[in-house]
């Protein structure tokens, strides 16, 4: 019973490094693993070495594997170990390969949520909108939970961002404007409550250009209902039209 092999030679490549053992059989691994087992030909290996050596050497390719992922982006320590596991690592080697990222600072969960929380302030994100990102990079829910709701923040981001959202809609009428900046703050993750306050403070109606984009979408709803409807019917279609645009009664009366 054979119970060692010798190496008979080692062919060093970029990627990977191949050991010929005496009976011609053959060991690839990465040059990781082969600078820290230190092979060279004649040294003996048990069938326990390279057993160790295969294992070092799975664990090294997930590892390589999770820094390549890291090198893109950060990603929490629950989505490394999901995209581990679906490479084909068991949970030993999964556990092992966090351990070496934590170790060398390459993983953490905490500056992770740091960074995202600078970055939620940059980009004007409520609080609901954070707990919904955090949530979907892997984050456990106890270390969201401790990100505090902030009502005097979610004002100060939401009444900034509120100028952005007017110019963005500027083209409807008034009452779309606030509908359509209403949705969007929601959207960027801020409360109703704050969301109904802060559209309060968009700039008070212009109804020069209010009255100007009724003419233009009355004359398009008379052309819609005009070849169906007459008379009082016809009336009633299209000041109903109008008036679930957020057009004001007293105005559509005016520009008839």
């Amino acid at each position: 019973m054979i119970v060692s092999k010798k190496i008979k030679k080692v062919k060093i490549g970029q990627k990977k490094v191949v050991i010929v053992f005496d009976d011609l059989d053959k060991l690839e691994i990465s040059p990781n693993v082969y600078t820290e087992y230190n092979l060279f030909p004649n040294k003996c290996l048990s069938k326990r070495d390279i057993d160790e050596i295969k294992s070092r050497n799975e664990i090294d390719k997930h590892h390589s594997y999770a820094i390549k992922l890291l090198s893109n982006k950060q990603y929490s320590t629950s989505s490394i170990k999901d995209k581990l596991s679906k490479k084909g690592a068991n949970e030993a080697q999964i556990e092992e390969v966090i351990k070496l990222l934590i170790k060398y600072q390459l993983l953490d969960d905490s500056l992770l949520i740091k960074e995202y929380l600078e970055y939620a302030d940059y980009k004007h994100f409520g609080y609901n909108r954070i707990r919904e990102d955090l949530i979907k990079k892997g984050i456990p829910i106890y270390k969201i939970d401790k990100i505090k709701y902030d009502e005097k923040r979610e004002l100060k981001l939401a009444k900034e961002i509120l100028k952005d959202l007017e110019k963005k809609y500027s083209k409807y009428n008034h009452f779309q404007i606030k509908k359509h900046c209403y949705d969007a703050l929601i959207r960027l993750g801020y409360g109703f409550d704050i969301a109904k306050e802060v559209v309060e403070n968009i700039s008070p109606m212009n109804k020069k250009k209010e009255m100007e984009l009724l003419k233009i979408d009355y004359q398009k709803a008379k052309a819609k209902y005009e070849k169906k409807y007459h008379g009082y019917e016809l009336t009633e279609k299209i000041n109903n039209s109008l008036m679930q645009k957020g057009y004001k009664y007293e105005h559509i009366k005016e520009i008839k």
